[in-house]
């Protein structure tokens, strides 16, 4: 299983001690992450429903900046899901699933968002976390694309992203 901080580190550290940096790292980003649920939460009693509606509408119009210098797309599909697994040690666990030319599946039975979100009764609001993957993969390369039918921060027991090269 991917994901151990000791896949980034320059020299390896016991699991008990990247299990205090993981634990620490959690409540970092449940402090960020309680934020913004209060953020939410005061503009529904300031707004009503459209406080919550204007993030739904976030997680619909979810938008990066193109790279301009996108090569060979199968070269990007490589290289963006290099970027992606490292991006993910630490506050993810997965295995590859499919590693094809053209198409590349995970499987992630951990995701530290999904966990936090969760814990703080808020999961549509991590949703705006997983509606990332699919503008950043296109982003990276407009003939890039994404593809997930089931998601930790819905409660399925594993989120199934594949990222592949559109024909």
């Amino acid at each position: 299983m991917a994901g151990t901080l000791n896949e980034i580190l320059p020299d390896p550290i016991s699991e008990a001690d990247e299990q205090v940096l993981l634990d620490l790292l959690k409540r970092k980003m449940t402090v960020m992450a309680d934020i913004a649920v209060e953020l939410v939460r005061a503009m529904e009693r300031e707004f009503g429903s459209k406080g919550r509606e204007v993030v739904r509408e976030m997680v619909d119009h979810q938008e990066f900046e193109s790279r301009q210098d996108a090569g060979k797309p199968e070269t990007d599909l490589r290289d963006f899901c290099a970027m992606v697994e490292k991006a993910a040690v630490g506050t993810h666990k997965w295995k590859k699933t499919e590693d094809q030319p053209h198409s590349v599946g995970y499987s992630f039975t951990r995701c530290m968002y999904a966990e936090i979100f969760r814990e703080l009764e808020e999961p549509e609001l991590g949703l705006i976390m997983c509606a990332r993957d699919e503008p950043w993969a296109k982003s990276f390369n407009p003939k890039l694309a994404f593809r997930r039918t089931k998601a930790l921060m819905n409660g399925d027991e594993i989120c199934d992203n594949t990222y592949y090269v559109e024909t």
